[in-house]
C-alpha cells in the first residue's frame, strides 16, 4: 500500500494545472477589460475583476510551488514545503477582499446608478462566449488532475483531507469562472431584453458572492495544513498496521504524522523492539565488546525500520523513532 502511487506525477500535475489556468486567465482578463471599456457593463467589470483575481491567484500559487521545492537548510531543516500552503492562503485572502469585496461593492452601487442607456452588449457578450470556452478548457485540465489525485475519495473528502489543495483550488476557481460567465451573459441578455440594468447588477453581485465562497473554501483547505495537520485516519492506520507487522517491532506506544507538504510527511513513533527477533533468539552473557556490538545492532535495526517505512510509504520523508521499554511505561 502507498499513500500516493505516483509522487512525481502528482507534483508535475499540479504545476501543469496552475500554468494552464494562468495563461488562460491572463488572456481572458485582457479581453474582458477591453470588453468592459466598450460595453460599460457592471457584470463585465465584475468578470474582469474576477479574471484578474484568478490570474494574480495563479501567480501566487506558482510562487508557492517554486518556493516549496527549495532544499532544506539549517534554519529550515524540514524544508520549505508549507510555503505552498502559505502562498495559497495569501491568494485566498486577496480574492476575498478584491474579488468578493470590490465586485460586490460595485454591483450594489450599480443598482443605484442610472446608466442603462450607455451600456452596449454587442462586444461584451461575444467576448464572454469565447471566455466560456477558454475557462472550460482550463476546468477540464484541472478536473482530470483532481480525479487522478483524489483516488476513491469524493471531492468534498479531498478538500477536507487531501494534502495538496492546489489543484482542487484551481478546479474550484475554474468552475466558478464558468458559472460567472454564464451569470454575466444571462444578466446582460435580461437587461437588454427588459431595458433595465438591474439584472446586470444582480449578476455582478452574484459573481462577487461566488468569489467570496471560493476564497473561504481555499482559505480553509490551506489554513488547516499550516497547523500541523495529520494524514487522514485510514492512511495513518495503514501506516501503523504495516509497522506493527514488521518482525522487529513488538509494540507501538505512540504514532503521529504531520503533513509538511504534498508527498512530504513526517512520522514520529515511540515503540518497543522485539529483542528476541533482534538478537535472533541468541541468549548469552554480554561483556563490554558484546555490549558495543549490541548497541550497533540496535542502531542498525532502527535504521532498517526507518528504511522499510520510507520504502513502503515514499511520502514519509522524515522519521523520528524513539525506543521505549515496558519498564519505562
Amino acid at each position: 500500500m502507498k499513500l500516493n502511487n505516483n509522487k512525481n506525477n502528482h507534483a508535475s500535475g499540479s504545476l501543469k494545472v496552475v500554468l494552464t489556468a494562468l495563461v488562460v486567465n491572463a488572456v481572458i482578463t485582457i479581453a474582458k477589460i477591453a470588453g468592459f471599456f466598450f460595453s460599460l457593463s457592471p457584470s463585465m467589470l465584475a468578470e474582469s475583476i474576477h479574471s484578474f483575481a484568478d490570474t494574480a491567484n495563479q501567480i501566487l500559487i506558482y510562487i508557492g510551488i517554486k518556493v516549496s521545492k527549495k532544499k532544506p537548510t539549517r534554519d529550515f531543516p524540514f524544508g520549505y514545503g508549507q510555503a505552498r500552503y502559505l502562498w495559497n492562503l495569501v491568494s485566498a485572502t486577496g480574492i476575498f477582499f478584491i474579488g468578493f469585496g470590490v465586485t460586490t461593492y460595485h454591483g450594489i452601487m450599480s443598482l443605484f446608478a442610472h446608466h442603462e442607456a450607455n451600456i452596449s452588449y454587442d462586444i461584451a457578450i461575444p467576448i464572454l462566449i469565447l471566455a466560456f470556452f477558454g475557462e472550460g478548457y482550463a476546468l477540464n485540465v484541472a478536473l482530470k488532475e483532481v480525479r487522478g489525485q483524489k483516488g476513491t475519495m469524493t471531492l468534498r473528502e479531498w478538500i477536507k483531507n487531501g494534502d495538496d489543495p492546489t489543484s482542487v483550488g484551481v478546479l474550484i476557481e475554474d468552475a466558478i469562472a464558468v458559472i460567472g460567465v454564464v451569470l454575466a451573459v444571462a444578466g446582460m441578455l435580461l437587461s437588454h431584453y427588459f431595458g433595465t440594468y438591474i439584472f446586470d447588477s444582480i449578476a455582478t453581485i452574484l459573481i462577487g458572492v461566488l468569489l467570496g465562497v471560493m476564497a473561504i473554501i481555499m482559505g480553509y483547505a490551506n489554513g488547516r495544513l499550516l497547523i500541523n495537520r495529520s494524514v487522514n485516519e485510514l492512511s495513518e492506520q495503514d501506516i501503523k498496521n504495516y509497522i506493527l507487522a514488521l518482525p522487529e517491532i513488538k509494540t507501538i506506544y505512540y504514532l503521529s504524522t504531520e503533513i509538511m507538504s504534498p508527498d512530504d510527511i513526517r512520522l514520529s513513533m515511540e515503540f518497543d523492539l522485539n529483542i528476541d527477533q533482534v538478537l535472533k533468539k541468541e541468549k548469552a552473557n554480554i561483556d563490554e565488546n558484546k555490549f558495543q556490538n549490541f548497541v550497533k545492532m540496535i542502531s542498525q535495526t532502527i535504521k532498517n525500520i526507518e528504511n522499510k517505512i520510507k520504502k513502503q510509504f515514499p511520502e514519509i520523508t522524515h522519521v523520528d523513532l524513539e525506543i521505549t521499554t515496558i519498564e519505562e511505561k
